[in-house]
């Protein structure tokens, strides 16, 4: 491996860990294997993270910023319009999974759900992280919320959290239901639930 900065080589021991524990589960992972994965010895991993528990916890934070980078920041950027940046955040997150797909014939599910549900009960550090992630998405589906109701004729403004929380989990069970049904197309089909939790709530 060529030589990396302290920043270079910490950011590429989480996005290996991310994509394995999003691929083949934590528990599904030890240590020797993501050092592998990452070509680094395990002693280095551990310099790093001192942990795979303290590892999963800070994957989970990168993770979350690699999604409001490219699934919502990217959203955002292509348009102003509310309801074609809802459109679009499902549209990110389809092209991400189309693409796991068509390279491996399985859909992996939402890496956030997947970790979470399996160290909800044994990882409170672990939990903590995931919950934060979903909170750090908040202000998006938040600002999409406001906008639309500023910009349509909205004879009385609904609850916003209870519109967040709603399209939070719309986007949750979308990718629960394509890993199920082994369909990234269940990503795109649930667009059209949130929009419509958007206009009727």
């Amino acid at each position: 491996m060529s030589f990396m900065s302290k920043e270079e080589t910490s950011n590429h021991i989480l996005d290996t860990a991310i994509d394995l524990f999003w691929r083949a589960s934590y528990h599904g992972v030890n240590m020797n294997e993501l050092s592998r994965a990452a070509d680094l010895n395990k002693a280095t991993v551990y310099q790093y993270f001192g942990s795979k528990e303290k590892l999963a916890v800070a994957a989970v934070e990168r993770a979350a910023e690699r999604t409001r980078n490219f699934v919502f920041d990217t959203a955002f950027e292509r348009s102003e319009n509310p309801v074609d940046r809802l459109k679009n955040i499902y549209k990110n997150v389809y092209q991400t999974h189309k693409a796991i797909y068509e390279k491996e014939a399985n859909c992996i599910g939402c890496p956030f759900v997947n970790i979470g549900v399996e160290l909800a009960t044994s990882s409170d550090d672990v939990r903590t992280a995931v919950n934060k992630a979903f909170e750090s998405f908040h202000p998006y589906y938040k600002r999409i919320t406001d906008d639309y109701q500023t910009v349509s004729v909205v004879e009385e403004p609904t609850n916003a959290t209870e519109i967040v929380s709603a399209l939070l989990a719309n986007m949750n069970a979308c990718l629960v239901a394509s890993k199920l049904e082994r369909r990234p197309e269940a990503i795109l089909e649930g667009s059209h639930r949130a929009i419509n939790i958007l206009k009727h709530w």
